[in-house]
């Protein structure tokens, strides 16, 4: 497991909010996200460490460790702890085994060593079969509602398209290539979809809904590497490019005429 990933599934684990994780470290709840899915680019570099230092002690992990690994992924290598840590562990293994002879097989040292990495392979397959994450606490956490949209985003943009030359009934199609959440709703009723990196239920990333022309509204949590295709009898239109947006997007549907509403927000500093 990357090692950001693993910092996120034991904060979920000890249902710590990342909001209020934001609240009592004071950073921008955009940059808690972007560290929870290694997108450590999108931090400003002098705050990598500070921010990463921040969250990490704020949910109760080891943070000289945790650094350690933030360093070895951003390739900033500290000699002093990568000897400490990770010294070319992949060729130390295959020497060990080709200077392994008759001779030294049953020397002390070399057997300690083995014994004490096969022990702790065990305990480390131990831990992540035990340490699993319910279908349900990753849906809370993906969740995005109107009142979060209130109290941590405000609008960046609004923008108000024609749909030409569309034929009733619409297939609205869907389709994201990273983890993600979906809210579709009218006036009386409302569904919700959920994209995991882990394909948790073998779940598809792709899926399609039927437009009748009524009022309708989608809330989608990202929209980076995302999909938006309207299809009819008579016409295909792509509108993928029109909703990119690292924050949540809003998309209000309407006839007479038709029209797509493009809502996209930015967290609030």
């Amino acid at each position: 497991m990357i090692f950001y990933n693993k910092y996120k599934k034991f904060r979920i684990e000890n249902n710590i909010d990342l909001k209020d994780v934001s609240k009592r470290t004071k950073i921008d709840l955009k940059y808690l996200q972007a560290i929870e899915r290694g997108k450590f680019a999108e931090i400003p570099p002098v705050y990598v460490k500070l921010f990463f230092k921040a969250y990490i002690s704020e949910i109760g992990v080891d943070i000289d460790e945790a650094l350690l690994e933030l360093d070895s992924f951003l390739n900033q290598k500290n000699n002093a702890k990568s000897l400490k840590f990770v010294p070319d562990e992949g060729m130390k293994k295959s020497n060990l085994f080709k200077k392994i002879n008759s001779e030294n097989l049953f020397n002390s040292t070399v057997f300690i060593g083995i014994t004490s990495f096969l022990l702790i392979l065990m305990l480390s397959f131990s831990l992540n079969s035990n340490s699993n994450i319910s279908q349900k606490d990753l849906e809370n956490e993906l969740r995005i509602t109107k009142s979060d949209l209130i109290e941590f985003y405000s609008i960046r943009s609004e923008e108000v398209l024609s749909i030409d030359d569309i034929s009733i009934p619409v297939t609205i199609r869907f389709k994201s290539n990273i983890e993600n959440y979906i809210n579709l709703y009218d006036n009386f009723s409302g569904k919700e979809f959920f994209i995991f990196d882990e394909n948790m239920g073998n779940q598809s990333n792709t899926f399609t809904e039927q437009w009748n022309g009524e009022e309708k509204s989608f809330l989608i949590a990202n929209t980076v590497e995302y999909e938006l295709i309207f299809f009819s009898d008579n016409s295909y239109q792509d509108f993928s490019k029109n909703i990119i947006n690292d924050f949540p997007v809003e998309i209000i549907l309407k006839s007479n005429p038709f029209t797509i509403t493009i809502k996209k927000y930015l967290p609030k500093n």
